[in-house]
C-alpha cells in the first residue's frame, strides 16, 4: 500500500450486544477474534489496548500497560452485568440516591508467530506475548453516583504482572457516565 515494504492481511470479526434481562438488570457483551497474516513491526500487529490512567476505559484492559502485549492472532470476550439497584434498594440512603451495582469481566487470548517474535522482540522493547494463555480482568462497582459518576474496582486475575511494568493486580478507576 502506497509503496510500503509490508504485504499483509488482517481479518477481524466482532459481535456486540445489549439485552435487558428482567428482573436482573441488563447485560452488555462483546466477543471478537482476529488474525494478522504477514511478518510485521508491532505497530501493524494487534496491540492489546491497555490503560495507564485512572479513568475507566470500557474498551481497554484497565490493569494492562499500553503496548504490554502484542499478538498476530487473538480472541477476546467482554461481559458486563448491571443489576440496577440490586442490594442498594435495601439500604435507605443508597435507595434515595438510586445507585446501581454491576460486575464485569474482560478476557484476551493471543499468540505471536515465530517470525513476528523474531522481528519485534529486540533488546529494550517492553512487549510480551500471551503465548496462547489468558489475560483476564474482573471488576465490580457502583454507577449513577450523583447521576454522572461511576466507580470501578478491577482485579487482574492472570497473568501476574512483571515487576518492571509497575502494574498492580488491583485498581480503582472513576469515570463520568450519563445513563438514564
Amino acid at each position: 500500500m502506497l509503496n510500503s515494504n509490508y504485504d499483509y492481511h488482517k481479518l477481524n470479526f466482532r459481535v456486540n450486544g445489549y439485552h435487558k434481562v428482567a428482573p436482573f438488570g441488563s447485560i452488555e457483551y462483546s466477543a471478537y477474534v482476529g488474525k494478522v497474516f504477514g511478518t510485521l513491526p508491532y505497530m501493524l500487529l494487534d496491540v492489546a489496548p491497555g490503560n495507564e490512567i485512572y479513568y475507566y476505559n470500557k474498551y481497554a484492559f484497565n490493569l494492562m500497560n499500553r503496548f504490554e502485549y502484542i499478538n498476530d492472532q487473538y480472541a477476546g470476550i467482554g461481559f458486563e452485568q448491571n443489576f440496577g439497584s440490586g442490594l442498594f434498594k435495601y439500604i435507605g440512603f443508597t435507595r434515595k440516591m438510586k445507585l446501581r451495582q454491576f460486575w464485569n469481566i474482560k478476557t484476551l487470548w493471543g499468540s505471536l508467530s515465530e517470525a513476528n517474535r523474531q522481528l519485534n522482540f529486540v533488546q529494550g522493547h517492553p512487549f510480551q506475548e500471551l503465548q496462547g494463555k489468558t489475560y483476564a480482568e474482573l471488576g465490580t462497582g457502583v454507577d449513577n453516583i450523583f447521576k454522572v459518576l461511576r466507580l470501578d474496582l478491577v482485579w487482574r486475575l492472570a497473568p501476574t504482572p512483571l515487576p518492571q511494568n509497575r502494574t498492580s493486580r488491583f485498581g480503582v478507576f472513576g469515570s463520568f457516565r450519563l445513563a438514564f
